[in-house]
């Protein structure tokens, strides 16, 4: 994660024009058709989230919610921040002068009780190797690179051992994705060149693969402040022949189609260096609004966990589903700055963004939709695999309500039909306003999606 001064950043390299306000009173009207009878493959469940549920060492415990929505991946960054002095390479492996062979050089403890309360859970790891954010109060300490790119790969193997293959009275928990360091083209992570990362990643990797080739091993979990410190990592690991099963990369932003460009700037480059194969995971992705720079720190994190920023949550989650991205992972499913709680535990409006999202999860077969971006409104539909219901999910991204003249054509039942409209507004967190019948196999009809707002509809047939 990049706290907010070094995201400020990273959004100098966005569009300004992109960020140009229409005036709230401004209604248009969008049309928009949905063929039922037409699917364009499954809807994919890109709602994963980094850090895991168990907060404030376990004052708050949000497994509850991460089963609610549906949670798969949890990477793992930061931790310390939300849990305790876990996960780390310096909290696994305190003593850099110890010895990498030996068990006692390792603390494993509270690292396997907090990874439990992930995995017994029926959640993923992609258990990140490194370090947190640290910052210059801090001092900065763990941005300066190892020194000895061997040993810390060694270190890392051994914590790869421990977690799936029972090293040091460990698990074997079959974590498959290992995450090389984060961020190094962020100063605030990596005070070295570009080429010594790439160094440190090589040796990372090939360690790593030498414990079991089946794992996956990737990285950089990429700032983006600059794609050339990217490609220079592709172009290093096509020359060297280091594995490579997945790039790993940020982005806060405050435009869906801004986050969409990235994540096809990012796959164009792993196809010029012959990584068709590897994965595409963006594992942090947060709402940075616009007018950033005039904000404080609680400006900021209103507009996150707010309406602007639960307009963009959908709006993003639904814009990725044509985006080359196989993995995403919101930053952070806790009650830290930037997360989906608040420190009492209370959900903030940004979360039943991701709960209408795994709704539609139940409807898993996307349907055709012509123009299902315009506007600022995005619209993703999907079908039940026993052709009983229809969901749309519509964010409205923009200051000023929107009509949506819904052509619904191809319903697998030939009866009259039942839609139910829930909305996230300021008043509303996914709450059922409106329940109206609807005729016929072919159907239209009118919804109005109130400014920076989310809708789910739900379409069945009319029970008799």
């Amino acid at each position: 994660m990049r706290f907010p001064y070094s995201i400020w950043s990273m959004c100098l390299l966005i569009s300004v024009a992109a960020a140009a306000q229409e005036q709230p009173n401004e209604m248009k009207v969008i049309t928009t058709t949905i063929d039922a009878g037409k699917t364009a493959g499954n809807i994919k469940p890109l709602n994963d989230m980094c850090c895991g549920p168990v907060c404030l060492r376990g004052y708050h415990d949000f497994t509850s919610y991460y089963k609610e929505l549906g949670v798969q991946y949890v990477r793992l960054h930061d931790i310390p921040y939300t849990f305790d002095a876990v996960q780390d390479i310096n909290y696994v492996f305190p003593n850099m002068e110890a010895d990498p062979e030996r068990e006692e050089s390792y603390n494993f403890g509270q690292t396997d009780f907090y990874i439990n309360t992930i995995t017994s859970e029926g959640m993923k790891v992609i258990y990140r190797l490194g370090y947190s954010i640290e910052f210059e109060k801090t001092p900065l300490v763990h941005n300066v690179p190892p020194a000895s790119f061997d040993k810390w790969a060694s270190i890392c193997a051994h914590v790869v051992r421990h977690y799936n293959q029972g090293w040091a009275n460990g698990k074997e928990l079959g974590i498959t994705y290992w995450e090389v360091w984060n961020e190094p083209d962020s100063p605030g992570f990596w005070a070295g060149s570009p080429e010594s990362f790439y160094q440190l990643y090589e040796a990372t990797a090939k360690a790593v693969k030498a414990v079991d080739p089946a794992l996956k091993v990737g990285g950089p979990a990429l700032a983006a402040l600059k794609m050339d410190f990217l490609e220079g990592l592709l172009k290093y690991c096509q020359e060297h022949q280091t594995p490579l099963d997945f790039v790993s990369w940020h982005h806060y932003a405050w435009d869906a189609e801004d986050v969409a460009a990235r994540a096809a700037q990012v796959r164009t480059l792993m196809d010029k260096y012959g990584f068709t194969k590897a994965e595409s995971i963006l594992d942090e992705w947060n709402f940075i609004p616009a007018n950033y720079a005039e904000l404080d720190r609680q400006g900021l994190f209103t507009q996150q966990a707010g309406m602007p920023g639960t307009a963009f949550d959908a709006a993003v989650l639904i814009r990725l589903q044509d985006a080359p991205v196989d993995i995403a992972n919101f930053y952070t499913g806790t009650c830290l700055v930037y997360g989906l709680f608040n420190i009492y535990g209370t959900p903030h409006k940004a979360y039943y963004s991701f709960l209408a999202f795994r709704r539609m999860l139940d409807c898993p077969k996307r349907l055709a939709i012509d123009n299902p971006n315009q506007e600022g409104v995005y619209v993703l539909a999907g079908l039940s695999e026993d052709k009983t219901m229809v969901r749309v999910l519509a964010s409205n991204t923009s200051p000023a309500a929107r009509t949506i003249q819904f052509s619904l054509k191809n319903l697998p039942w030939a009866d009259s039909s039942s839609c139910e409209k829930q909305v996230i507004t300021t008043d509303h967190n996914l709450e059922n306003i409106s329940n109206r019948e609807i005729p016929g196999a072919d159907v239209a009809f009118t919804e109005e999606i109130a400014p920076l707002s989310v809708c789910l509809l739900t379409v069945r047939p009319t029970a008799k």
